[in-house]
């Protein structure tokens, strides 16, 4: 604490009243929460949520979010689509500049597209621009890509961060040279990263908060403390133990909204190779007791892989979903029991999750579940948010990981690309020969229809091979200052800084 605040003093006036939760904002900057530190503010390479929240404060694409998740023109102020739907051009705004003042030109997109493609930049989401052929630049406001095969989602993978434009010749990848609504101010590693107001935005005159103060701290009971003395204005999420509390004495602050997103754990194939194991473990989790009991703000208990709430997708769902609670934990207790002769599972399981008081109370709640109904010992290993990370890319010795996950855009391939041989996300090495047909399949179905059956196909032998354990799907839950307007419901769970606005300061 002492590390933090004093830091936050030398950014400028202060945020809001300390000492006062109801205190309004008077002033045009605000200081949030980011949940973490980011292990990157290289756009490519960039995956944990701390980073691309970041991120997206910086850098804007040809296309970008809207306030509440829709797909409007960034860099690109219109686009165009052949009518076999292979040829995307897309026309640039006039007059664009980085923030040093170099103008910013079409080379400059096709730049950060081939470096986000290249396999040497090991970008996480290259394969999300696995359809482009050719890329072009016929002038300087033109950027025309030629795809493989038809992408009907490609104006939003557009819309990430990774497919934003690189400086040439490249710079620093700090933040301080960007083309988004903000750039970096100033970071102090481990206590909070200050952004400025870029008035070089094409759309600057429109961002209502010249300064924000992202605080990188990683523990929500200390985001709630400083909130409530009045050094905090947005937090990242907040502790569901309190969550009661808040309700009674904070209702208009308390923000929650459902979105895209699931929480799970994934088993380590190389570990938990069989399947009955994995099946046992995924049956024996009462969801609708761990929803009510230890998460509490709304969350949907999960029994597919992807979120409800996509257009035009029906999610598949375990066979086992309908039965009675009682039935299943006999179901699962057998399978375990059966695989245990086999000699299949092992002694005791180690579940691994990054330190956060939330994901403690969700592990303590399915290590006690899995006692009871199985009869293993699991024990928890919590790390810091970079060991974490570092984990996810070499599990080791844990069997079971936390891995939530949340849409990049809106569709089921956002969810079900994961899994397929050899992602870059693939954390627990689940390789299927018959997932990755269906998943290439889809990827060439021009019919939206046929599309999504393929894909949910797919979901299902995913869920078949219990390659993924979801558990809930989310809600977001944070709590703003009052006098903080422009917020609006997400369906991806984002909170744009652009779009937020003073009371006081509104136009």
């Amino acid at each position: 604490m002492a590390s933090i605040l004093p830091a936050l003093t030398g950014c400028g006036p202060p945020a809001s009243t300390a000492g006062d939760a109801d205190a309004p904002l008077s002033m045009p900057t605000i200081v949030r929460g980011l949940g973490g530190e980011p292990e990157t503010l290289d756009p490519v390479l960039a995956d944990d949520n701390a980073a691309l929240a970041l991120l997206q404060e910086l850098f804007e694409g040809l296309t970008t979010e809207a306030a509440d998740g829709g797909l409007v023109p960034g860099a690109a102020e219109s686009w165009t689509i052949s009518p076999d739907s292979l040829r995307w051009t897309f026309v640039l705004r006039p007059d664009l500049h980085w923030s040093n003042g170099d103008p910013l030109t079409s080379t400059h997109f096709i730049a950060g597209l081939e470096r986000a493609r290249d396999p040497a930049s090991q970008a996480p989401y290259a394969e999300l621009l696995e359809p482009i052929g050719q890329m072009r630049a016929p002038d300087a406001r033109t950027v025309v890509i030629e795809l493989a095969r038809p992408m009907p989602h490609l104006a939003t993978v557009l819309a990430l961060p990774f497919a934003g434009p690189l400086h040439s010749p490249p710079l620093a990848i700090d933040g301080t040279i960007t083309n988004g609504p903000y750039r970096v101010l100033a970071r102090r590693p481990g206590e909070n990263i200050e952004l400025v107001r870029n008035p070089r935005f094409h759309a600057a005159d429109a961002v209502g908060i010249e300064r924000v103060t992202y605080l990188t701290l990683d523990d929500l009971n200390t985001e709630l403390n400083l909130y409530r003395s009045g050094e905090l204005d947005v937090t990242s999420e907040v502790p569901n133990s309190q969550l009661e509390w808040l309700r009674k004495n904070l209702p208009g602050q308390l923000r929650v909204a459902p979105y895209l997103s699931t929480y799970a754990y994934v088993p380590n194939q190389r570990r938990l190779a069989d399947r009955d194991s994995r099946a046992a473990l995924a049956i024996a989790i009462d969801r609708q007791q761990i929803t009510t009991k230890v998460t509490g703000a709304g969350e949907i208990a999960a029994f597919s892989w992807v979120p409800p709430g996509i257009p035009g997708y029906l999610p598949a769902r375990f066979d086992w979903s309908d039965a009675p609670a009682e039935a299943r934990s006999q179901q699962a207790h057998a399978l375990w029991m059966a695989a245990a002769k086999r000699g299949a599972v092992p002694t005791q399981l180690t579940l691994c999750t990054d330190a956060s008081a939330n994901h403690r109370r969700t592990a303590v709640a399915l290590a006690d579940q899995w006692h009871r109904t199985l009869g293993i010992d699991v024990p928890i290993v919590e790390m810091e948010w970079k060991a974490y990370l570092a984990m996810r890319e070499q599990p080791g010795e844990c069997d079971l990981i936390r891995f939530g996950w949340s849409a990049d855009f809106v569709d089921p391939e956002a969810f079900l690309a994961l899994f397929t041989s050899g992602h870059a996300q693939n954390v627990a090495g689940y390789s299927n020969p018959v997932y990755d047909a269906l998943m290439a399949r889809a990827a060439m179905a021009v019919d939206a229809s046929q599309r999504a059956e393929l894909l949910a196909s797919a979901e299902r032998i995913l869920l078949q091979d219990v390659a993924v354990v979801p558990i809930f799907h989310r809600v977001s839950k944070r709590l703003v200052r009052p006098g903080i307007e422009g917020i609006a419901p997400n369906p991806l769970g984002h909170l744009p800084s652009r779009y937020l606005h003073l009371a006081e300061s509104k136009k």
